[in-house]
């Protein structure tokens, strides 16, 4: 086993030891073979120093929102099946390679991002049958059953995949806790225990094709999901003056995309792209909250949608030079309806009927230049317009034009270390839901819609130092800072609401660190920690108080750790997982000032590979049932000028839990 240790490949070195470009780190077979990991998840994860990005999902448009994760040098066709199912779904025994791509090399579509992994595909030809149980068992004996059926037929470029997923589960949202209130002395007002409970039933189905057209490859993906999602919370009083109380809810939500993407070759060196994507959904949404017999209701029906082109044409002139150039036009719409209620008596919102609407368009292009294999600059620039109309109480129709300038340079003073320099101009998305009036069923309070949002503007200031060792170890530190016009946070509105809107400059710093630390040469074979840690710092002024203070709901410090460790040739993994919880986070509503903190968590598990075709994991998570605790402080008027009605302390936990997984491949 020392033997077999001190033969293998350097991940620097390239595949079968051949010299890769610059910046890129291959992990081949040799990297994961004494693994029992079965999917090209728990591989990239894997990955030293890299942290995994899932993109986001919800975003309007397709660039930058797709993750850090590069599949045979493309990212999905797709949004709504998230980078993370994706890669679930890739089972290792498929995956001839992964690429670790740092500070961007010629012809390789960095997605916007700094460091980007490339899973490369066996192109044998493979028939996968696969199905995966997996469920959590709760400490209150409750079980919630998570099956996939699925289907890949792999040959070359030819690929088609099929699977069906069934959900029956719980989130976090079920707990227990206890909630007190007390007056400004400290005294005691009321004492009531809480029971919260969910349940989350989905059903999803998702089916991706991909062909040989018209001279170039065309990928095909379709997604389709039902939720339904009712949640409840009792308060029973325990001590004090006051009242019992229920709330439930319930959400009835389907959403479907079909996504297309077509790449071909112009010559040697030219390739053009073209993705395509189309997503509808409708969401329903009632609640009805009993406290003391004063009852109210809220209601909201949704519909969405979104249409998106993005033309790409890349040229790659010589080895040290690539260009890239293109394009993205995207309709978006969100048409909502919403109506409140106290004692049946209808109760008029500010915007509760909203239709809004965008049409954006962005012209872009880039330049990526390598003139020696120890430097890398990437020059870009992005063009951005769009027309946003929101038809509510009044109508409204603004206009944008941003433009966004990115620069990046990368230095390699040898193949261990890398810096990578960044200053890059940004704007934020506006989320259409802050057009619309909406409900908190657990607390009972209300906000209003807002269609005077403008988008964050920010400037961003980052380096990162990357230093390899020992084969298998990374360490990455990292600084930004982040200058941000019109930040987006709470703001008052006439007639006693508050509603989401801008409130004026901000800055923000973040100190980070990521480390990857290999065992074998302390005496402990194919183990490993990983571990993470952030600081952050801000500052905006608040609009009532006009005092400095911290961006609404900002984690000030996170870490977390894990150790893991091979056995037996790779037919079992262990590890352990720990984070440091969250410190308190605060919220600065215009009546209200909230604070927010996780105690830390810890977790163990274990993966057995009886076989090629079976893999078995158990997890046992939330060992010490942290808590989540909440500070509410509420106030009769406006909290700058009102004296306090109460301070509200709850604490909830959800109870220890297991996870099993049993992957089989038929």
């Amino acid at each position: 086993m020392t033997a077999q240790a001190q033969q293998q490949p350097d991940p620097a070195a390239g595949a079968n030891g051949a010299p890769p470009a610059s910046g890129v780190l291959v992990y081949g077979p040799e990297f994961f073979g004494n693994t029992a990991l079965p999917t090209a998840l728990d591989m990239v994860q894997r990955l030293p120093g890299f942290t995994l990005d899932t993109g986001n999902g919800e975003a309007r448009g397709i660039a930058g929102n797709t993750g850090n994760v590069l599949i045979d040098g493309k990212p999905p066709a797709s949004k709504t099946d998230g980078l993370g199912e994706i890669l679930r779904r890739i089972s290792a025994s498929s995956v001839a390679r992964i690429e670790l791509i740092r500070g961007g090399a010629p012809g390789i579509d960095m997605q916007g991002r700094a460091v980007i992994a490339n899973v490369v595909l066996k192109r044998t030809a493979s028939t996968e049958k696969l199905i995966n149980f997996q469920s959590y068992i709760y400490r209150d004996g409750y079980v919630g059953p998570d099956v996939t059926l699925q289907y890949a037929r792999r040959d070359g470029d030819r690929r088609d995949e099929l699977s069906l997923e069934l959900i029956s589960d719980r989130t976090s949202g079920t707990a227990q806790g206890i909630r007190t209130r007390r007056d400004a002395a400290g005294n005691l007002l009321q004492r009531h225990s809480l029971d919260l409970w969910d349940r989350d039933r989905t059903a999803t189905l998702r089916t991706s094709l991909q062909r040989a057209a018209v001279g170039g490859l065309l990928t095909v993906n379709a997604r389709f999901d039902y939720l339904d999602y009712p949640t409840s919370q009792t308060v029973t009083l325990l001590e004090g003056i006051g009242s019992s109380g229920r709330a439930t809810d319930v959400t009835h939500q389907w959403k479907g995309e079909v996504g297309a993407n077509w790449a071909r070759p112009l010559g040697a060196k030219g390739e053009v792209e073209l993705i395509a994507l189309q997503r509808l959904g409708h969401t329903g949404y009632d609640s009805t909250t009993n406290a003391g017999g004063f009852v109210s209701t809220f209601g909201q029906q949704s519909r969405n949608g979104e249409s998106v082109l993005r033309p790409i044409l890349r040229y790659k002139p010589g080895k040290t030079l690539s260009l890239e150039g293109g394009g993205e036009i995207a309709y978006n719409f969100l048409d909502n309806r919403t109506d409140y209620a106290e004692q049946g008596v209808p109760k008029p919102l500010p915007d509760q009927s909203v239709f809004v609407s965008e049409v954006r368009g962005e012209l872009f292009g880039l330049a990526r230049w390598q003139p020696s294999t120890r430097i890398t600059l990437e020059a870009g620039m992005r063009a951005e317009v769009s027309r946003i109309a929101a038809d509510a109480d009044t109508g409204r129709t603004r206009s944008f034009f941003y433009p966004k300038p990115r620069l990046q340079l990368t230095l390699r003073p040898n193949k261990r270390d890398q810096l990578r320099l960044r200053v890059e101009q940004s704007v934020s998305q506006l989320d259409f839901n802050d057009f619309v009036a909406a409900t908190e069923i657990n607390l009972g309070t209300v906000r209003a819609g807002n269609g005077d949002l403008v988008p964050e503007q920010m400037l961003t200031l980052e380096a990162v130092v990357e230093h390899r060792f020992w084969g298998k170890g990374a360490l990455e530190l990292g600084a930004k800072h982040e200058a941000t016009r019109n930040v987006i946070d709470y703001i008052p509105l006439e007639g006693g609401y508050d509603a989401i809107g801008n409130i004026g400059t901000g800055t923000r710093d973040t100190l980070s660190s990521t480390l990857t630390l290999p065992f074998d040469k302390l005496g402990i074979k194919n183990a490993r920690f990983r571990g993470n840690a952030s600081v952050v710092r801000s500052h905006v002024t608040d609009p009532l108080t006009a005092e400095r203070r911290r961006y609404t709901n900002e984690v000030p410090f996170t870490c977390s750790g894990s150790f893991s460790q091979d056995l037996f040739g790779g037919r079992f993994t262990y590890g352990v997982y720990g984070s440091c919880g969250q410190p308190g986070t605060h919220l600065y509503r215009i009546g209200e000032y909230r604070t927010t903190e996780v105690e830390p968590s810890f977790e163990v598990y274990g993966i057995w590979k009886p076989s090629k075709r079976l893999t078995v994991r158990l997890d046992a998570g939330n060992l010490n049932n942290a808590a989540r605790i909440y500070d509410r402080d509420l106030y009769i008027g406006e909290r700058n000028a009102s004296p306090l009605l109460y301070r509200e302390h709850r604490t909830q936990r959800r109870g220890q839990y297991l996870y099993v997984q049993i992957r089989r491949a038929l």
